[in-house]
């Protein structure tokens, strides 16, 4: 997988197709986060996330994986430009999940934006696994994604904005999906619990807040 091609331009085609939706649903609990020490955001791309995550939680440390070199760039210099101080907290990691592991362990939070939905099955699964091995054990995760739900337009709906988009990010990320995958079950089995959900853009997306008993 791949996303350096597409990478400056993904956050103009997520406004322009979703509007502020994707956004919404990102930090659907950011105003709510427990105090945490340090933090993972795994596949975050280009930044949008991590400049309201600042300024809304005081962490110590926060380690930023992202496959792509280019959207790692981008997030970089929104940094910078956001905040010099905050800059000193902030560890960027080329990390690439399929081949590779997590950079640290005992992650208080870790956040799965808009991410899982790139793998095929066992992959996805693999991922998981080595995300929930490196967090401590009452550690939250939040994940935000698309869904297939709801009534019978929502789904056909669903289905067919998630099926454009495969076959787009197929194309010019070489993402291995071919379809969706919820993730639900395999979260559960690495204790993963689901504390809140909410949806957005008439069910098409999902925030879960999901934690370690």
């Amino acid at each position: 997988m791949n996303f350096n091609r597409v990478a400056p331009y993904f956050e103009r085609l997520e406004k322009i197709i979703f509007n502020k939706q994707m956004q919404r649903c990102r930090t659907a609990f950011i105003k709510r986060l427990p105090p945490a020490k340090k933090i993972a955001l795994v596949g975050e791309g280009n930044g949008l996330f991590l400049l309201e995550l600042l300024q809304h939680c005081d962490c110590e440390q926060i380690h930023y994986l992202d496959s792509s070199q280019t959207m790692l760039e981008l997030a970089r210099k929104r940094l910078e430009g956001f905040s010099k101080d905050a800059s000193r907290r902030v560890q960027f990691y080329c990390c690439d999940l399929t081949r590779e592991t997590m950079p640290d362990e005992n992650y208080d939070l870790v956040v799965t934006n808009f991410f899982l939905d790139v793998f095929d099955k066992q992959s996805l699964n693999d991922s998981i696994t080595k995300i929930a091995a490196s967090c401590s054990t009452n550690a939250v995760w939040l994940y935000a994604d698309f869904q297939i739900s709801g009534r019978i337009y929502q789904r056909i709906r669903a289905f067919a904005w998630i099926k454009i988009m495969y076959v787009f990010f197929r194309f010019v990320a070489q993402i291995q999906a071919q379809k969706l995958i919820d993730p639900s079950e395999m979260l559960e089995q690495h204790g993963f619990r689901l504390k809140e959900l909410v949806e957005f853009d008439r069910g098409l997306m999902r925030a879960e807040w999901r934690q370690r008993d």
